[in-house]
């Protein structure tokens, strides 16, 4: 009993941790149909992030840009964005339903380098042109315009990105 009280505790704290400023981690793409209505639901685009392990680019975009954009927001405010490794054989289910590896993916949106931003409608139909490449002056200028006509084709509010104080 008393190791599965430290095992609901270590949980607790982990689950709470990864909504708070810690967060050091993008939610995978696992279950894309149930984002998809969760995009529906909320009028808000799904934003894949394509990676390459080791691409330090990537990690700028994670770290500068998109997990600052989530802290200091409410869950029902929060983008949907999930990550997703272009050479990652890690299974998903695709906007369609069908079982397919993150590399399939990323093949089915003809991502060509990474990192690449690509903003989703409830049914994985493109809303913006890709945003891709990593820390450029205008990134986070780019990006609220990308988010802004995504936004705006589904309806809904616009979701604005903080910019960073500091690097991690």
């Amino acid at each position: 009993m008393r190791t599965l009280m430290i095992f609901l505790a270590m949980l607790s704290v982990s689950i709470s941790a990864a909504a708070q400023p810690g967060l050091r981690a993008l939610p995978p793409a696992v279950q894309l149909p149930q984002d998809g209505a969760a995009a529906a639901a909320t009028q808000r685009p799904v934003i894949l992030f394509f990676t390459l392990p080791g691409c330090s680019y990537c990690r700028i975009v994670r770290h500068d840009y998109l997990i600052p954009m989530m802290r200091g927001l409410r869950e029902d405010e929060q983008p949907l964005i999930r990550e997703v490794s272009v050479t990652g054989e890690r299974e998903l289910t695709g906007f369609d339903g069908q079982r397919l590896t993150e590399a399939a993916l990323a093949r089915r949106y003809k991502i060509a380098m990474t990192p690449t931003l690509l903003l989703v409608n409830s049914n994985g139909e493109p809303l913006a042109e890709p945003l891709m490449g990593g820390d450029h002056p205008d990134y986070v200028a780019l990006l609220n315009r990308m988010i802004a006509e995504a936004s705006q084709k589904m309806g809904g509010k616009r979701v604005r990105l903080r910019s960073s104080e500091r690097r991690e």
